[in-house]
């Protein structure tokens, strides 16, 4: 029997989304990629994205950045915000809320050989003390914290076996003298002034974060039509973003603070 091209052609097409069809039905055809673990457990190292609810939070420690404030970092996963400035024994003589991790060289010493506390020192101590995963990178340095802020994760934190051998490994011990911080006791705020305070907070400004935005009740609809773009990171700062994708920041910023003010 003879097979004329159209006879074939139809042959063929069968044959393959037939064989795809029985592949995915099967669960082994898939065009998705999976970005998100589909297990945590006991605190392993892997990464997690923004917005997973995962540990303690919704946030992740791995997108901490050397521009985010002991402040902003205290309310975004609920840390004490006395309990940051002790492990990174910040001089009670510095801004301790608006001090910024990228500030760390200024109030530390050099530190023998390759030992820093940086930006990813914070992420490390932040993943611990409140569960949240976190994964260092192969080619990553070596995470250093000081004395104080191991002493508090060993007595606050669930650690793991692993864990407290890499920090054992990685201490920097220093003379540190026990500071008394004057921190702000927010039980005393009066409802007026927190009311004035969350006023004041809602102005879009160099520090503003897509996370802000949203938990200031921006919708995300609102602001994905502003930047042209689907929201990124959450805690990139709106500032970077322009930046980055070649925006006029006073543009954005003018548009994103009619939404604001436009919220009851």
């Amino acid at each position: 029997m003879k097979l004329g091209f159209k006879s074939l052609g139809f042959i063929i097409a069968i044959v393959i989304f037939g064989g795809i069809l029985g592949a995915s039905a099967l669960g082994l055809w898939n065009t998705k990629s999976i970005k998100s673990p589909s297990n945590i457990k006991n605190n392993e190292s892997i990464n997690a994205n923004v917005g997973e609810n995962v540990g303690t939070g919704s946030y992740s420690p791995a997108d901490i950045r050397g521009s985010h404030s002991f402040g902003e970092i205290s309310e975004l996963f609920d840390i004490p915000l006395e309990t940051l400035c002790r492990a990174f024994a910040l001089p009670a003589d510095v801004d301790l809320i608006n001090f910024i991790n990228q500030d760390f060289e200024t109030i530390y010493p050099q530190f023998e050989g390759e030992q820093e506390i940086g930006n990813g020192s914070m992420k490390w101590f932040v993943a611990l003390y409140t569960g949240l995963p976190f994964g260092f990178e192969d080619d990553e340095e070596a995470t250093y914290l000081l004395r104080p802020a191991v002493d508090i994760l060993m007595s606050h934190s669930e650690l793991t076996v692993e864990q407290i051998a890499y920090l054992d490994a990685h201490i920097i011990d220093m003379d540190f003298e026990e500071v008394e911080y004057d921190l702000p006791d927010e039980s005393q705020h009066s409802e007026v002034e927190e009311i004035e305070r969350k006023q004041d907070a809602m102005v879009v400004a160099g520090k503003t974060t897509f996370a802000d935005l949203l938990d200031w009740g921006i919708p995300s609809e609102k602001i994905e039509s502003i930047i042209g773009n689907e929201i990124p990171n959450r805690l990139t700062l709106v500032y970077d973003y322009c930046v980055e994708n070649g925006l006029s920041f006073g543009n954005i910023k003018s548009e994103l603070q009619v939404e604001v003010d436009a919220l009851d």
